[in-house]
């Protein structure tokens, strides 16, 4: 059962899109770029059983408003206030490629909004070498970014499955609509910005943490991004499965009981 099928509230919140369902305590979906809330279709019905679960559509993504000049940083600065807005929680934050690096961000800067925290094949450890830069700048040239956005999903999600065919063929439907192809390019450019560095201040974070990673990852490899943010978050508990980068859409099954056991853990005393 998928969570388009399921009844739910859609929230407006500044032009941006959140959609809710389910009751309990309050979770937090952030999808990557190019994606949008129905990233979490696979997991939502089994996390609405018991939490009130938030998808957000970042702007210019899903059904929030158009948005130009989106960054990775910008979506960091503004999470905290859409939470706000959401209650305030604390909530639980399950935060994937640049939702996982604003999830971090807003952990470090406001920790009594996030009960827990979940990072999925984050961004903000790649090495900023020549290589990252020109990536960078290629993936976010208008002109590449259309063809970049239909082809990145068949790179990146490794094995088959209803949840990955619909995630390309969402992602081809994008790749013709010139306004999410500009939110699409001008996020790729972010990530150049020496501000999207998940590494600062991360000796900071007090919030309970999961590290989940595709093994299998091509677009943030395990051996270079993922060992960096393990080493950079030496507190959280760190998961690989073998899967590309969205283990919530390539093995939903195993994903949601990686996160099932996570957030029913106990909360130490020290956070």
């Amino acid at each position: 059962m998928y969570y388009r099928d399921m009844a739910s509230d859609v929230l407006k919140l500044g032009g941006v899109a959140v959609h809710k369902t389910g009751a309990g305590p309050g979770i937090v979906l952030l999808h990557s770029n190019g994606g949008d809330h129905r990233d979490f279709d696979a997991i939502i019905p089994a996390l609405a059983r018991t939490r009130t679960v938030y998808a957000i559509d970042w702007p210019g993504h899903g059904d929030s408003d158009p948005a130009a000049d989106v960054t990775a940083c910008g979506l960091a600065d503004l999470l905290p206030s859409l939470l706000e807005d959401l209650g305030g929680g604390p909530f639980a934050l399950v935060g994937n490629s640049v939702g996982g690096f604003a999830a971090l961000r807003t952990a470090l800067a406001r920790p009594d909004l996030v009960s827990r925290l979940v990072l999925v094949d984050p961004g903000g450890f790649t090495p900023r070498t020549p290589f990252m830069f020109a990536t960078c700048r290629l993936f976010g040239s208008e002109r590449v970014a259309p063809t970049v956005m239909r082809q990145l999903p068949r790179l990146y999600l490794r094995r088959p499955g209803p949840g990955v065919a619909a995630v390309r063929e969402r992602a081809a439907t994008a790749s013709r609509s010139p306004g999410q192809v500009d939110t699409f390019a001008a996020m790729w450019r972010s990530f150049a910005d020496p501000a999207h560095d998940g590494r600062r201040g991360a000796e900071q974070l007090t919030v309970p943490t999961l590290l989940i990673w595709g093994k299998r990852d091509p677009v943030l490899p395990w051996l270079i991004d993922g060992r960096r943010a393990a080493k950079a978050l030496p507190g959280s508990t760190v998961v690989t499965m073998p899967c590309g980068h969205q283990p919530h859409i390539e093995m939903p099954e195993d994903f949601l009981n990686v996160l099932e056991e996570f957030l029913a853990e106990p909360t130490p005393a020290s956070a």
